[in-house]
């Protein structure tokens, strides 16, 4: 959307919501699958996100790998930062996949010692009595 995009639909979009989001657009509105505006409303309900810019990620990362990075550090699985994030399983896994080329890491172990190394994220209060 903030690259000019006038619609958005879903995968799995039928021949029918394909038509009436074209319709949309060209009459000057939006075309947005139901899924999406909820998506869209649940995102701008949300407090904004703790910045990562790729120009203060380490070893190239993007943003959304930063962030992925940020949040398995957290503790979060797959799906639960697929969740978060409004992205598929699938799109982590990739964003997991290119973190871990681009930083030489094997596992999650790893890219959680990587994010705290990194200054990426300190230890919570409710674990700091297991770090010391």
């Amino acid at each position: 959307m903030k690259a000019g995009a006038r619609g958005c639909l879903t995968k799995d979009a039928g021949g029918d919501e394909i038509v009436r989001a074209v319709e949309s657009v060209l009459s000057g509105d939006a075309g947005l699958s139901p899924r999406i505006q909820r998506r869209l409303l649940e995102r701008l309900s949300e407090p904004e996100p703790r910045p990562t810019e790729s120009a203060d990620a380490p070893d190239g990362l993007t943003a959304q790998e930063t962030e992925v990075l940020v949040l398995i550090a957290e503790g979060l699985s797959d799906q639960e930062i697929a969740r978060k994030l409004h992205v598929s399983t699938a799109t982590v896994k990739t964003h997991i996949n290119n973190l871990f080329a681009k930083a030489g890491l094997k596992d999650r172990a790893q890219a959680v010692c990587y994010a705290y190394a990194k200054g990426l994220v300190r230890p919570c209060a409710g674990v700091s009595h297991l770090m010391g």
